[in-house]
């Protein structure tokens, strides 16, 4: 094969030779098929399907195509293997030839043979053959045309050479064409690697597949023969052209290239370091693929069928983006690659681009606003499951997660298995079909289903940034959820936890308590209730109390965050915003900042006594609606996870200056609610600063009243101390000082004894040594630790030099071991093989150097006989 084709050559050749030979070209149908069995287009014969079950006639017997399919759903799905496989895909393209009573087995296997070798020019010596184990016409067929020896004409069982279309209906076996890309492609690292161990070894590349409808099968399970066999051929444009342009993978190929090196060109990555990340972009060029072409088959983001695949798809996408530090929207960009790429063949994408980019970009936008709350409630989930020993993500938290924050489950299943997690897919359906059993009509014990669905709700206006209590209308009920007109309920955002409460229902008996508010990008306020007493329909008017206390809480925590985070800028140096995450709840304050180091103690002292000057200075806290320009000229900064894109007036929170100063102390865009005045909050403490992860360092605050229960803990403690110490606490710093002093003189007295008695046995070792041809060695068991042998080996050697020095220890259930060779006898000796040799009788394994080695295992039985052993071999070789 000297010919470089590329992927439209190939695509190309293949509908020209299969035109030569009397077939009808279609063209590819959509991606959505007009098959309610179907989601989507998932093989060439879709399109067919009326024909081979004789339900329609066309002016042809024999048609070839270049057909899109989509492999993202139900019994075909390549989701999990998209990205790590060199050879799965969403989307791919479905090469395939046709016979609707026409021709058979004969002509088909010719056709395939004759293309790929005489046509393509591949190597006829590559080849293997699966068939379906008892048909022996094409086992007799692969030897005549293509001159197979039997060896290479593998037989297998119905799994994989037997094909049907359903559980009843046209059926037959299939024979499949396997090229072998060559040892060096092994993994499975077997001596006997063959297609026909079925065990997905990188090294057999399926090229083509051939099936024979022959039989129809009944209810019962008979077979028939068909009046008129027919030919399904598929073949995966991206494999062969895989194999004929000789790529490690696929996406090693012109059909992916050129959306990797947009994406590299975005990232600013070296090739080495795209390689080094080929996970997310092979699950970005693949899934950018499949979006584009959905899109231009007329299928947009959703929460139903195609829509929910293409929405999870894009999303999982951006989240892999997220991973490779990509600028956002950056999908459009991919989308303008594949539109490149493949539109001379693909009109339909070039004649739809405009909305294609629209959709996508509108789509990653949308996304973007819920994805860093999502991602730190899935993070939160995930550390408390670890925290409590356990695997499995509950349904109703997956749930909650795609209801709330958009997130896919498949999404929620990668990051699970980045954690060696898993999800509840049968708790999550049954949730999932609970919502739909709702949508039915289907109505809760004490709640009514509302009228309207969802999407037509209006934005809530929200009313808690001047009350903590508000009657309003219910003008949605949902099993455990709540909308109303107005809410003073603050929804979690802005690293802002949401408000709890109450709700009187005040026109029936109705009680409710408040366990969470979110809202989603339409600002539609969904109240998360535990109804106590009566119930709730859709017109009640209802009075909506916030739990006050809780609330003023995280109010000064709130306020407390913008003060931080203005100290840590002064205090290090940064003029622009440093916040990279945070926490603000009534009994926590987490902050997440960029900066490369550790706080010294000395900027930890610096950050707290700034804060604490502007809670003490008692500054007021503005609060006012104005241009977004307007504010960024007064150098009001947005914090990371608000979104002010297309909003003419911002929400700006400013601090006013400390005194003799003319400068705000901060100012910053911020929808979070906040104190009157800075002395509200009362003292500030860093209670804790930590790395958590490359750049970014977070730091916890206790303020109010979290630092008065902090400080009564920290008094607690030393109270207790200094009971045990007996002592006073105000004498607690003197008394631990003497009690170091006064151990670490015990430390070095108990060292210099060990010194001597080692000394001790080290002579006693010296005088028992054997000696043979003017070397010696010393072979003993002494129960120390093991750096008390290690001590000791060296001083016998450098006594007994030349020499050889073993000794083994045991305690605590387990053995050690260490060998010392002095260096004239490492021509005959060598102290990392003998303790190699040794270990496994301990049950365990070490290691080393010629001159020296040690080791260790868990059954410390057989100490002595090792020891003996080595003593043996030492004098042998000696």
């Amino acid at each position: 094969m000297s010919k470089r084709w590329t992927a439209s050559e190939v695509r190309q050749t293949f509908l020209e030779y299969f035109r030569a030979k009397g077939h009808a070209i279609e063209p590819s149908s959509s991606l959505v098929p007009d098959d309610p069995t179907l989601l989507f287009t998932n093989a060439g014969m879709v399109q067919f399907k009326k024909l081979f079950l004789g339900l329609e006639k066309r002016s042809y017997t024999r048609a070839a195509t270049a057909q899109k399919c989509m492999r993202v759903s139900g019994k075909h799905n390549d989701l999990e293997s998209v990205g790590p496989s060199p050879r799965h895909h969403t989307f791919f393209e479905m090469l395939g030839n046709f016979s609707f009573g026409d021709y058979f087995k004969r002509e088909a296997i010719t056709f395939a043979w004759e293309l790929l070798t005489e046509v393509y020019g591949l190597d006829k010596d590559r080849f293997h053959f699966t068939i379906f184990k008892d048909d022996e016409e094409s086992f007799r067929l692969w030897q005549e045309i293509a001159k197979a020896p039997k060896e290479r004409i593998h037989r297998m069982g119905e799994k994989t050479n037997f094909w049907m279309m359903g559980d009843t209906g046209p059926c037959g076996p299939n024979t499949e064409l396997i090229w072998d890309r060559g040892q060096e492609f092994c993994d499975c690292k077997r001596p006997d690697c063959s297609p026909a161990l079925d065990n997905d070894c990188n090294r057999w590349f399926e090229v083509w597949n051939l099936v024979f409808m022959q039989f129809n099968q009944e209810s019962d399970g008979t077979r028939t023969p068909l009046p008129k066999p027919g030919v399904d051929t598929g073949m995966g444009l991206e494999r062969i052209v895989a194999v004929l342009q000789n790529a490690p993978s696929n996406y090693d190929t012109d059909l992916f290239q050129r959306i990797f090196e947009g994406l590299r060109e975005l990232t600013r990555h070296s090739r080495e370091q795209m390689h080094q990340h080929y996970v997310p972009y092979r699950v970005i060029a693949d899934h950018g693929r499949a979006m584009t072409f959905l899109i231009a088959d007329g299928v947009l983001p959703s929460n139903e069928k195609q829509g929910y695949v293409l929405r999870m798809i894009m999303r999982r996408a951006i989240r892999f983006g997220k991973k490779l530090g990509l600028p956002t929207p950056f999908l459009p960009q991919v989308a303008q690659l594949v539109i490149e790429t493949m539109g001379e063949h693909y009109t339909e994408l070039k004649a739809q681009k405009d909305l294609i980019l629209k959709a996508v970009a509108h789509e990653e936008e949308r996304f973007e606003r819920t994805l860093d709350q999502g991602l730190e409630r899935a993070e939160k989930i995930i550390s408390e499951l670890v925290r409590k020993g356990e695997r499995l993500i509950p349904g109703p938290e997956a749930f909650f997660l795609h209801d709330t924050y958009g997130f896919p489950v498949e999404m929620l299943e990668d990051i699970a298995r980045e954690h060696g997690m898993h999800v509840d897919r049968a708790g999550f359906a049954s949730e999932m079909e609970k919502q739909r059993a709702r949508s039915r009509g289907a109505e809760p014990r004490v709640t009514e289903r509302a009228i309207a669905p969802r999407h037509t709700l209006p934005a809530t206006q929200f009313v808690g940034y001047h009350t903590v209590e508000h009657s309003s209308e219910l003008l949605f009920v949902e099993e455990e959820l709540l909308v109303f007109a107005e809410t003073p309920f603050y929804a979690e955002a802005g690293g802002q936890v949401a408000d709890t409460g109450w709700i009187e229902n005040l026109s029936r008996t109705g009680r409710a308590e408040v366990l969470d508010t979110q809202k989603d990008e339409r600002g539609v306020y969904f109240h998360r209730v535990r109804v106590l007493e009566g119930e709730f329909r859709v017109g009640d008017q209802c009075l909506l109390k916030v739990d006050a206390e809780r609330r003023a809480r995280t109010m000064r925590n709130h306020t407390a965050t913008h003060i931080l985070h203005a100290s840590l800028r002064r205090v290090l140096g940064y003029s622009q915003g440093i916040q990279a995450g945070s926490l603000v709840a009534p009994d926590e304050l987490r902050f997440d900042f960029k900066h490369l180091a550790p706080l010294t103690p000395e900027e930890i002292a610096q950050i707290e006594e700034l804060a604490n000057r502007a809670i003490l200075a008692d500054l007021p806290v503005t609060i006012a609606e104005e241009p977004i320009e307007s504010a960024k000229a007064r150098g009001a900064m947005a914090l990371f996870t608000e979104d002010y894109a297309g909003k003419e007036k911002v929400r700006v929170v400013t601090i006013a200056p400390l005194p003799g100063e003319e400068q705000p102390f901060s100012v910053e865009l911020c929808g979070g609610t906040h104190v009157q005045r800075t002395g509200q909050i009362g003292l500030f403490k860093i209670i804790h600063e930590q790395s958590v992860a490359a750049g970014i360092r977070r730091v916890h605050v206790a303020v109010g009243e979290n630092l008065l229960e902090y400080l009564r803990k920290r008094e607690s403690v030393e109270h207790q101390l200094a009971q045990m110490l007996k002592t006073s606490e105000r004498e607690l710093t003197a008394k631990l000082e003497a009690l170091l002093t006064a151990h670490e003189a015990l430390l070095r007295e108990r060292d210099a004894l060990k010194r001597r008695l080692l000394l001790q046995e080290k002579d006693r070792l010296v005088q028992r040594r054997q000696r043979v041809n003017q070397a010696s060695w010393v072979c003993a068991r002494l129960d120390l630790p093991l750096e008390d042998l290690k001590m000791l080996a060296d001083w016998i050697e450098w006594e007994i030099a030349p020499g050889v020095v073993l000794l083994g220890g045991a305690g605590d259930g387990k053995a050690a071991l260490v060998c010392k060779v002095s260096e004239a006898l490492t021509p005959k000796l060598h102290a990392g093989q003998i303790i190699k040799a040794l270990t496994p009788m301990i049950g365990g394994g070490g290691g080393g150097n010629a001159r020296f080695a040690q080791g260790g295992g868990s059954n410390p039985h057989r100490l002595d006989e090792a020891l003996q052993l080595g003593e043996e071999q030492i004098r042998a070789r000696l």
